[in-house]
């Protein structure tokens, strides 16, 4: 019979916990990886539907310009993650009036410049936005044991680190807002295009968001943006192989119903009956979950955690199927401005993703996909009742006669297939608690020590995801999977492997 004990247990296969994973097995541990879904992925992920491969939810692909998580993951699996890359990297639909995103800064200053005036206001916002974002990746990379824990960390905050570069972290105590302001940039036209941006990458506005962090997030645009053909499933099966090909271990449909702690080993039980054990475990759960799952021994360290972040958005998501009426070239990703909130949901845009022409592996030849995602209240779509099913179809029909408005191209009379996800579904696909997506928002009042850490005050046990240092999105959720590995490998295996490849 096969042991059900492994090295490492890693619970969860987002991009998260497939990154540590891959990474841990590539040092010789038998790692397992334990997903409850039927597919890999989370978040990050791709399914099939009648007949269409749609992604988990309109999202772009950032992360593999130099220094960048996405670019040191390859680097340290000796691998190269299935991608194309795209430019412009998306268009804006603000006030009825086309902004195009170019990736080519001088480009974008412009187009930003032709837009919302200022044009002097508008580059020193942005230079000041440039250099503090290529800081943030710099520091990311440099910073593995962050937030630190202890005073060994500390010291490598200490040698990591140039002294010059501390003037930017009053950047963690001005908001995106306020250096609006400071460059005279802070009209209602450029505030609602960068609230909007910022709820994407940041899940919270412009005054929300302190600039060390919003910076990132409103250039991330002018990077690299990149494509995977036959959806993100591709990319996190590319991470599979290398996993698998190092000795680990994916199981799916095995969603963890209770974990344990022995004096020795976790001991995680799934739903089909299943017992597996590890001395070490990671949890790509959301810490949201977690308290539910846990023993006694560590259930009140979660819940004090999850009451400190009890507030997150939700999703309202539509997977759209349709002919090809798009013109040639046309942009991949689109933020389409609203004049009203739109119904049932707490957001004036939607994003739409739209498959490449021609990606015959999520639609057939001469049609296209779409994902749609606006943020919503989640708790609200829990209490609705007897409303819940009338509600879901009233915004499904606002979004269509919207897109019908607004998405060049897009013609309602040629939709294929057309189906909507809420707060609800994602609680049942992929088990996010009250359908909670998007990690946790930004807030002034939490500082960059505040964050959840990879390691928890429970021996060799670890957490990544969405809702720990440093956050939501692609590029984040890969960071912590790569924070985390170091962690384990200096704390449960006392081998301190170095921060990058040779």
């Amino acid at each position: 019979m096969k042991s059900n004990h492994s090295d490492i247990l890693v619970l969860g296969s987002g991009m998260g916990g497939m990154s540590v994973a891959a990474l841990l097995a590539r040092q010789g541990l038998n790692v397992r990886v334990l997903e409850g879904d039927h597919l890999p992925g989370g978040s990050s992920s791709t399914y099939y539907r009648k007949g269409y491969w749609f992604e988990t939810g309109a999202t772009t692909l950032i992360g593999f310009d130099e220094g960048q998580p996405l670019h040191r993951l390859e680097q340290m699996l000796e691998t190269r993650l299935p991608r194309q890359e795209i430019s412009p990297s998306m268009q804006i639909i603000l006030d009825g009036k086309p902004l195009i995103r170019y990736k080519d800064r001088t480009k974008w200053v412009n187009e930003a410049s032709r837009f919302f005036g200022n044009p002097e206001g508008q580059r020193k916002f942005w230079e000041t936005a440039f250099e503090v974002s290529e800081l943030v990746w710099k520091s990311s990379a440099k910073n593995t044991y962050f937030p630190p824990r202890s005073l060994w960390e500390w010291s490598q905050l200490a040698l990591n680190n140039n002294p010059l570069d501390v003037p930017m972290l009053r950047y963690g105590l001005m908001s995106v807002t306020d250096v609006m302001e400071k460059f005279g940039v802070n009209t209602p036209s450029f505030k609602k295009f960068a609230d909007e941006q910022l709820m994407i990458t940041a899940q919270a506005p412009s005054d929300h968001t302190p600039f060390l962090f919003g910076a990132a997030g409103l250039t991330y645009p002018n990077y690299s943006n990149f494509y995977v053909p036959g959806g993100l499933l591709q990319m996190v099966r590319s991470i599979q192989h290398k996993l698998e090909g190092d000795g680990g271990e994916l199981l799916c449909k095995k969603k963890v119903t209770s974990i344990e702690k022995e004096p020795t080993d976790y001991v995680v039980r799934t739903k089909d009956g299943e017992v597996y054990t590890a001395p070490t475990l990671i949890s790509n759960i959301p810490v949201w979950n977690m308290a539910d799952l846990v023993d006694d021994s560590m259930q009140a360290w979660f819940q004090s955690y999850a009451r400190r972040y009890k507030h997150a958005w939700g999703a309202f998501t539509m997977g759209v199927a349709v002919e090809d009426t798009f013109p040639d070239d046309f942009i991949l990703h689109h933020q389409l401005h609203a004049d009203q909130i739109i119904p049932n949901t707490v957001s004036e845009s939607l994003f739409v993703s739209l498959s490449a022409r021609g990606d015959t592996k999520r639609a057939p030849e001469g049609q296209r996909v779409l994902n749609i995602s606006t943020h919503v209240d989640p708790e609200w779509w829990f209490s609705l009742g007897d409303e819940y099913d009338e509600r879901k179809k009233q915004t499904e029909i606002f979004i269509l006669d919207f897109l019908n408005d607004k998405l060049t191209g897009f013609d309602r009379e040629k939709v294929i297939v057309a189906f909507s996800g809420t707060p609800v579904t994602w609680q049942n696909w992929i088990f996010r608690k009250n359908g909670r997506v998007g990690g946790i928002p930004q807030s002034m009042k939490r500082s960059l020590l505040d964050w959840t850490p990879a390691q928890t005050p429970f021996q060799n046990m670890y957490l990544v995801g969405d809702t720990v240092f440093p956050g939501q999105g692609i590029p984040g959720v890969t960071l912590s999977g790569i924070n985390a590995y170091f962690r384990v490998m200096k704390y449960s295996f006392s081998k301190q492997v170095q921060a990058e490849p040779a």
